[in-house]
């Protein structure tokens, strides 16, 4: 018990990154990604895929902008970015989109490119971003963990179809680890 008239600072909670993504303290910051390789341009590897990672947001926080780093080859190919709950059936993965992104061409080699989405505030808790794109000449920067690691990080993937991301995912366990660089800004600017 505190000394009346004693100070006692508050206990602040860590705010969010300005960019909350797959490498970020929100993302993979334990110790799975700290085994993978360095983040490097890569084809994405199947056409019409989704890819889902886990997030912890610690308190409330607003999406301004989703956003992914192309690598050194522009491609023909469109990418949405979005984030979803935690499942809502009550079993491991993603559920139902909370805000998903436009399909955008990439464009740009070797530059975050962003998706300008409605302003949205979420609460603390457990998210999945997901990612998706229409074909493979698109180039992402991305990490590839062994498989181990991989299945340690709770990655998912589905095939999504051509139409996007889907409103409710259904996602199986990721077998061969991708971890682009991607996620949303917690800014409006840059």
């Amino acid at each position: 018990m505190p000394t009346p008239g004693a100070y006692s600072p508050a206990i602040r909670q860590r705010p969010c990154s300005p960019f909350v993504g797959t490498f970020s303290y929100e993302g993979y910051h334990s110790e799975p990604i700290h085994n993978a390789t360095a983040p490097a341009s890569a084809a994405y590897p199947t056409t019409n895929q989704a890819y889902y990672h886990p997030i912890v947001i610690p308190k409330f926080t607003v999406i301004y902008r989703f956003f992914w780093l192309n690598g050194a080859t522009v491609g023909t190919n469109n990418i949405q970015v979005g984030i979803y709950n935690d499942n809502d059936a009550g079993t491991d993965g993603p559920g139902n989109a909370v805000l998903r992104g436009t399909s955008t061409l990439s464009a740009g080699a070797n530059i975050c490119q962003f998706d300008n989405v409605t302003d949205t505030a979420i609460g603390p808790g457990l998210y999945w971003l997901g990612i998706w794109c229409s074909g493979t000449t698109a180039t992402l920067f991305r990490s590839t963990p062994n498989n181990l690691h991989g299945k340690m990080t709770g990655a998912y993937t589905e095939a999504a179809g051509a139409g996007g991301l889907p409103a409710t995912a259904t996602p199986a366990q990721l077998g061969t680890p991708y971890i682009p660089v991607y996620g949303f800004t917690t800014i409006s600017a840059p």
